[in-house]
């Protein structure tokens, strides 16, 4: 409850009514109006989630989902080195966003069917990558089942859309590794054995992130936004970021800075020898067209 919800939880309402009857007890007749309303917020409780998951069901079976893509820039040069695919439900409606996106299809179990969905998408949206740069895609532990995304139909996924395997990085979320890094060690080896490579993501939102790091030893390690927002006034934050980078260094892995806002704190990126920055700094995702 508040304060430690950002929001409040959403709450179904009932109604219950009662004529008053001589012959039964007021505390009967009130109680049994209460049971009314209870069974009938539990009713419309029902039919919400019925169609929340008519939504998220039709949306997956007909594949309404597109891909936008943000920028990840070289700190020294200023120039692109790669694009993070980002999936967008349809305009104009509550599933737009991927944090609702995916809670709402988590809520109806249809997760690994609109993760499978999301990656085609950001393959299918990425023929326009632009040639000498990396697309960063998100994967889950699951995505090693996907039959779409083994060894020989992936690539021939990636020889249509004009990729091949080193020109790809597949995003592990930190949060999502922790207590899970066998799974998760098999699906790097599995990838890195076909030629792609592996970025660790959200590095610094949970407890484990040396603990993270260490294991999967990634290629790339994403470090969150909570790190980066405001690093050029915060020595603290410095002082985290130098730390990062020296075991980043002694895994042969290197850095990218997310949520990048301001000038000063990309600035502040490259005094502290970091490679790589990412946020709205560079512009909003969008999606990637040939003739940019």
């Amino acid at each position: 409850g508040y304060p430690y919800l950002k929001q409040s939880p959403p709450l179904e309402v009932g109604t219950g009514a009662a004529l008053r009857n001589p012959t039964i007890g007021a505390e009967s007749q009130v109680s049994a109006a209460l049971c009314e309303a209870r069974d009938e917020a539990e009713l419309a409780s029902r039919i919400a989630a019925r169609r929340r998951r008519q939504r998220v069901f039709e949306l997956v079976l007909e594949g309404c989902v597109y891909s936008v893509y943000e920028p990840i820039v070289e700190v020294e040069t200023r120039t692109v080195f790669g694009y993070e695919a980002l999936a967008r439900g349809p305009e104009d409606s509550e599933l737009h966003l991927p944090a609702a996106l995916f809670a709402s299809a988590s809520e109806q179990d249809l997760l690994f069917q609109l993760d499978c969905l999301c990656r085609q998408s950001g393959l299918a949206g990425a023929r326009d990558l632009p040639g000498g740069t990396k697309l960063f895609l998100n994967v889950r532990p699951t995505t090693i089942h996907d039959p779409n995304f083994r060894a020989e139909t992936l690539c021939r996924t990636l020889e249509d859309c004009k990729l091949s395997p080193s020109d790809v990085v597949f995003e592990i979320s930190e949060q999502e590794s922790i207590g899970n890094f066998d799974i998760f060690r098999e699906v790097r080896d599995y990838y890195r054995g076909l030629g792609f490579q592996i970025a660790l993501d959200d590095t610094g939102a949970g407890y484990a992130s040396l603990e993270a790091v260490m294991e999967l030893s990634p290629d790339f390690i994403k470090v969150d936004r909570a790190f980066v927002s405001g690093i050029d006034e915060d020595p603290a934050r410095q002082e985290l970021l130098r730390a990062l980078s020296a075991v980043a260094e002694q895994i042969g892995a290197r850095i990218i800075g997310e949520g990048l806002d301001t000038l000063e704190e990309l600035e502040t990126l490259g005094r502290l020898g970091i490679p790589y920055g990412q946020g709205w700094l560079f512009g909003k995702p969008t999606p990637l067209r040939s003739d940019l």
